[in-house]
């Protein structure tokens, strides 16, 4: 089973109804949903920790680009998440194996379908453990 880490503001997709009691979604064993204030507040140390303790992807999903919230935070986000602002991920990160997604309280449904579709690239890609030790 694909294992997915999704890393999301609490203001941007509304999954309660999607998410059961162990913070999983209910149509997608494996693919945990871990909630923050704003998703400026995720920092790629987080990323690099779940793919480190066994996910094989991480979903990070912020507002909309220029509604967030607290005024920047997707932004500062998508910029580390490019490399084009500190921190950013380190170099041996395969790039593959994170997805953003900017999107507003109303796209549930598409969140979940890009998270499906991600979930079946990393099927492709194995494993995030072997990946690792091949390197």
């Amino acid at each position: 089973m694909t294992k997915v880490m999704t890393l999301i503001c609490e203001r941007s997709c509304d999954l309660d109804q999607y998410v059961d009691e162990k913070s999983q979604l209910k149509d997608m064993p494996g693919c945990y949903v871990v909630k923050f204030p704003c998703s400026g507040m995720i920092q790629p140390l987080m990323i690099e920790g779940a793919l480190k303790n066994g996910a094989d992807g991480v979903v990070v999903t912020g507002c909309q680009i220029g509604d967030c919230y607290y005024r920047e935070g997707n932004k500062m986000l998508r910029e580390r998440l490019l490399g084009e602002r500190p921190p950013g991920l380190k170099k041996n990160v395969d790039r593959r194996r994170v997805l953003g997604l900017w999107l507003s309280k109303v796209q549930p449904k598409k969140l979940l379908s890009d998270v499906k579709e991600f979930a079946g690239e990393l099927e492709k890609l194995g494993p995030a453990a072997a990946a690792a030790d091949k390197k």
